[in-house]
């Protein structure tokens, strides 16, 4: 069965992060396995227990559910905890307040740059994708930010999929290079869309400018509520500095996609 993971701090964004989990869980008919770690003593199982009973929506049944406390290194201990239950998506979040952009920037970063699992990143905001009293995707358009210089067929696979079971739109978007023109870069735009299943795109839209800004306006232009992204493949820079980006405008969840490994068919 496939597994989703809830990475949880016990602080402010613990029941977004987990009312997320859930609902993506029950969404992709996953178990779900909460994930904390921690440096406190022997009863730490314990006091993560309590707080998640006391903390998460009542719409999560605890007695249903894994949950794993860990000592180390946190970005470590996840994306370890993701692999050894072939986890199928990572659920994480930042606290709000002025915290945000250190915690994201440390856990979330550092996450993004190791994982070989999607990332469903929870921003700080009163805004939500899924209902968990129906078990519904709620995201509105599903707008799939693609790197034309990069491989993305999973992806897009993830985006297609994730729209299909919302019941909403799948948008393909490009903040495009200096060198392609418009019509170039809606060209290979419609090469990527090509067979894609189980939905086809709606619209293909091309942009310019700031990439990270581009994306945000690009979403709440369209009233999107989920932006999935791939994460680079390449040495150029460093894997989920766009998707972070994008994230710190509180405009939307963002799904951090690592690409597909050579080997796969």
């Amino acid at each position: 069965m496939a597994v989703v993971v809830a990475a949880v701090d016990l602080g402010d964004s613990t029941d977004r992060v987990l009312r997320h989990a859930a609902g993506f869980a029950r969404v992709l008919s996953a178990s779900l396995r909460i994930v904390h770690v921690t440096s406190d003593g022997s009863d730490a199982q314990q006091k993560v227990a309590d707080y998640l009973e006391a903390h998460s929506p009542y719409e999560v049944d605890l007695g249903a559910v894994d949950i794993v406390v860990r000592s180390g290194r946190v970005s470590e201990m996840v994306v370890r905890e993701a692999i050894e239950s072939s986890a199928s998506l990572i659920v994480m979040g930042s606290r709000n307040h002025g915290l945000a952009r250190f915690l994201i920037g440390s856990t979330s970063d550092a996450v993004l740059r190791t994982t070989t699992v999607p990332v469903l990143l929870v921003p700080p905001i009163a805004m939500d994708i899924v209902n968990l009293g129906d078990a519904r995707l709620t995201t509105g358009p599903v707008l799939a930010a693609v790197d034309l210089a990069d491989p993305n067929g999973l992806q897009l696979t993830m985006a297609s999929r994730l729209a299909a079971v919302a019941g909403q739109n799948l948008l393909l978007m490009t903040v495009a290079q200096r060198k392609l023109t418009d019509q170039e870069a809606s060209a290979q735009l419609r090469e990527r869309a090509h067979g894609l299943e189980p939905l086809r795109p709606h619209s293909l839209i091309v942009r310019r400018g700031d990439v990270p800004e581009e994306i945000s306006r690009c979403a709440a232009t369209e009233d999107a509520g989920l932006v999935v992204m791939g994460l680079r493949s390449r040495p150029r820079g460093t894997p989920g500095v766009i998707a972070s980006a994008v994230l710190r405008t509180n405009r939307a969840f963002v799904l951090a996609v690592p690409a597909a490994p050579t080997s796969s068919p």
